[in-house]
């Protein structure tokens, strides 16, 4: 089981463009046998979310186990330090490539954590990283793909450090054997929707 905590987002008009953006970062707890693994952070104000999202499913910071960080941007990082002192029996792993505030372990493609596989997807980071939960055939893609609303797309270039390697990571991840698609911005979807975006 994939539980979603969602945080909105809102960025004045002129910080990232002429108008106002409104969206959602999403950070997620994948249960396993001995605890709790937490996929990404999210923004500071994040943390009380996740604190509740915990205790609605039997858990608490002392069960979190493991922490994998799709990548270093900060809507996707910002409780990172609060997270580390509330659990601090947790591992956090992440991609070789990016860089954090504090010490992580280098998370290789392939290797797997708690159930979960990690999947190398750089591009929209030089150390973005997906994870494919296999018992439960979801891909947690993080800023690779997103779902804003009207069917997924490609992360903003402008946030994007390489697209044309991010477009190598989509097709990568297509080869993937999985159902639902979890996008760190907007609703869950699925392979078709991927195979859409992807023609």
């Amino acid at each position: 089981m994939i539980y979603s905590i969602v945080s909105p987002v809102h960025i004045p008009a002129g910080l990232a463009g002429p108008d106002p953006m409104d969206f959602d970062v999403r950070c997620f707890l994948v249960p396993h046998a001995s605890g709790v693994t937490l996929v990404d952070t999210g923004l500071d104000r994040s943390v009380p979310l996740i604190a509740a999202k915990l205790a609605e499913i039997g858990a608490a910071w002392s069960d979190v186990t493991d922490v994998v960080l799709t990548h270093h941007h900060p809507d996707h990082t910002g409780g990172l330090a609060e997270v580390v002192a509330l659990a601090p029996g947790a591992t956090v792993r992440a991609g070789a490539h990016d860089t954090f505030p504090v010490a992580v372990e280098a998370a290789a493609d392939g290797a797997t954590i708690r159930g979960l596989r990690v999947v190398a997807t750089p591009g929209h980071t030089a150390g973005h990283l997906s994870v494919l939960a296999v018992e439960d055939g979801a891909l947690l893609v993080g800023d690779l793909a997103g779902n804003p609303g009207d069917g997924l797309t490609r992360a903003p270039q402008a946030f994007t450090a390489d697209a044309a390697e991010a477009e190598r990571s989509l097709h990568k991840v297509r080869r993937l054997d999985f159902a639902r698609l979890y996008p760190s911005h907007g609703e869950p979807s699925d392979r078709l929707a991927l195979e859409q975006l992807l023609g």
